[in-house]
């Protein structure tokens, strides 16, 4: 190709592009309107960003031009959906290039916010940790943004959920009310310290209904999930076990009692049908928890201690510290820093860290 036929196309693909972005250095691609795949073209744009618009899309590093740094965007609705996006594929020398995800995203618990650590992710997907392969984004009227740098080799696909899809309670007693006007898919999740069981309480129905409103007792028994629901599927996953029930339009109110096996629960409700449609009515649901303490393992200590011996321990693992420091930081909390003496104190402790 000459230097003429080189600057008329660069010409062109300037023009056509400033007429998407309203800028002559930007390469600004929607997704969803059209398919595209930048060529060589774009090897001559300074600057690279693609704005998503799909509510979930599989995108690669193909898709970007090969030589610049780029910036996606990822979709933001005003409907309140949150964003999940999953690392599928990644392979760059760290002293080369990277992938970054900047934005309000957290890891895995939502109603216990922790930051997620930004970091510049390369390397080889096998060597990442998980929470950086899978990152939530909660809503945010600012879309988050992924830049890559150094041209690295990647896959990812992305998908809004819901704004219920991964909350987390993790204190004392704690509650939440569903009342879907849409179709809606909620996973709600209970981690308490080791040593205490979650004693909950449902109420599932359609409040509208005249029937009988009946209460039951969760036995340890478990059922296996419903295939199909037309209306409010609930789930409680409690270790190995599943009970499920469906709730349709009409039903009468359901309330059930259950306390767990171990100190973690997963709560899951699915609303497949439409209630604008005619197919949810009132259907709803109301979640309490508290956190029932197994006396032979809490005694008589604080929510998150165990009892050893005459001493309530707890297991501090938020920084590694020198032992003086370690010492200062358990005075701070009301305690004294202690070492394991015995076999028995060392069970114990075990069971703190593998139960969190």
């Amino acid at each position: 190709m000459n230097a003429s036929l080189i600057k008329q196309s660069y010409h062109s693909a300037t023009k056509s592009l400033s007429e998407i972005s309203g800028h002559p250095n930007m390469i600004c691609v929607v997704i969803g309107e059209k398919n595209f795949r930048l060529d060589k073209k774009a090897t001559f744009v300074l600057n690279c960003q693609l704005r998503l618009k799909k509510p979930e899309a599989i995108i690669s590093s193909t898709d970007l031009s090969p030589t610049v740094d780029c910036q996606v965007w990822f979709p933001v609705h005003g409907t309140g959906h949150s964003l999940v996006v999953e690392l599928t594929r990644l392979n760059v020398p760290c002293s080369r290039g990277y992938v970054h995800f900047s934005g309000l995203n957290v890891s895995n618990q939502h109603q216990h916010f922790r930051s997620h650590r930004q970091a510049h992710l390369c390397g080889k997907l096998e060597e990442l940790a998980e929470s950086d392969r899978h990152v939530y984004f909660p809503f945010s009227h600012t879309p988050p943004v992924m830049h890559t740098h150094g041209n690295p080799v990647f896959t990812l696909s992305y998908h809004l959920v819901d704004y219920c899809y991964n909350v987390t309670f993790v204190t004392r007693n704690g509650s939440f009310e569903l009342k879907p006007t849409g179709e809606l898919q909620c996973t709600f999740k209970i981690y308490l310290p080791y040593g205490n069981r979650v004693a909950m309480s449902l109420q599932i129905g359609d409040s509208s209904s005249t029937g009988t409103p009946t209460t039951d007792l969760l036995t340890k028994d478990s059922r296996p999930p419903s295939a199909q629901c037309d209306g409010l599927l609930t789930q409680l996953h409690d270790g190995d076990n599943i009970w499920s029930h469906c709730t349709k339009t009409g039903d009468a109110e359901r309330r059930i009692e259950v306390v767990s096996r171990a100190n973690r629960v997963v709560l899951k409700v699915i609303v497949r049908s439409n209630p604008a449609k005619g197919g949810g009515g009132a259907l709803g649901l109301r979640m309490q928890y508290h956190a029932a303490p197994i006396q032979e393992i809490v005694g008589g200590c604080g929510f998150g201690w165990v009892t050893l011996k005459q001493f309530c321990v707890a297991a501090v693992e938020e920084a590694k510290l020198p032992w003086a420091q370690a010492e200062m930081e358990c005075g701070r909390r009301g305690g004294h820093l202690a070492s394991i003496r015995s076999e028995h104190a060392q069970n114990v402790i075990n069971n703190l860290l593998i139960n969190r």
